[in-house]
């Protein structure tokens, strides 16, 4: 019996050194899958990030599904969803180790 790959997920952080990345319990992985299909379809791609700081999440859970979120939209691969509430993004940091995300990061998120 073939078990799945545990989904990846980074959140892109930093300049010149690795951004924080972390295997995301099965548990979340789900509601993140099930999450992405409530999301409604747009045509509006991510909107560019800043050149430092904080600009986005992915969420990698192999063999083509490689979800993007950032500021209100995630996208995988040319599929827009829109998330206004940026709940996909959230849920990503939020699954996290404890304290492996900068927590003013949370406070940055609308």
């Amino acid at each position: 019996m073939s078990r799945a790959r545990p989904c990846t997920a980074t959140a892109c952080l930093y300049s010149g050194r690795p951004d924080p990345q972390w295997q995301v319990p099965a548990a979340a992985a789900r509601d993140l899958r099930q999450l992405w299909q409530l999301l409604q379809d747009t045509e509006s791609s991510p909107p560019k990030p800043p050149p430092l700081g904080y600009r986005g999440c992915t969420l990698d859970c192999g063999e083509g599904a490689r979800w993007f979120a950032y500021g209100g939209v995630v996208a995988m691969d040319d599929i827009f969803r829109r998330d206004p509430d940026r709940s996909f993004e959230r849920l990503v940091l939020q699954s996290a180790p404890p304290g492996l995300i900068p927590p003013a990061l949370f406070s940055e998120l609308p």
